[in-house]
């Protein structure tokens, strides 16, 4: 039976090559060795600073109350919808920046208003502005009390 010195030129390695492959084997089992123990000489730091949560929160919002472009998005202070009208306002003659003071109306639903008013003649009654698309009777009650038709 051959000795351990023949296995390699049974196996066909050369003199180096046997020497390479002994010597990647006792780098894995040390790296093995070592990793059992737990010595690796990565401890830890004795503690890790803090992260500051409320700056980075305080840019997050910063950053959602804005467009892509950095403009004010529409939940910027400045951009807030005002509240709605003390009195009754005549839907009849209501400008868009008026009848989207009412809640529930955005631009969009005034220019339908608008539209609607131009196309099939002025609302008669308050219930007539079922007729914009976008209105309907739960919209109808919460507007109820800020319209009139004159």
């Amino acid at each position: 039976m051959p000795g351990p010195a023949g296995l390699p030129s049974r196996l066909g390695f050369t003199r180096r090559e046997t020497g390479a492959i002994l010597l990647l084997a006792a780098g894995l089992l040390g790296g093995t060795i070592l990793r059992l123990t737990g010595v690796t000489g990565d401890e830890p730091p004795d503690a890790a600073p803090l992260f500051d949560y409320a700056a980075s929160d305080s840019l997050f919002r910063a950053l959602a109350d804005t467009d892509a472009h950095g403009a004010p998005g529409p939940r910027h202070a400045s951009q807030r919808k005002p509240p709605p009208p003390p009195g009754a306002i005549d839907i009849n003659s209501a400008t868009r920046t008026e009848l989207m003071r009412l809640p529930g109306i955005g631009e969009a639903t005034a220019c339908r208003i608008i539209e609607e008013r131009t196309r099939g003649g002025a609302f008669g009654r308050v219930e007539d502005i079922l007729r914009v698309r976008g209105i309907g009777p739960k919209k109808l009650a919460a507007l109820r009390r800020y319209v009139t038709v004159r």
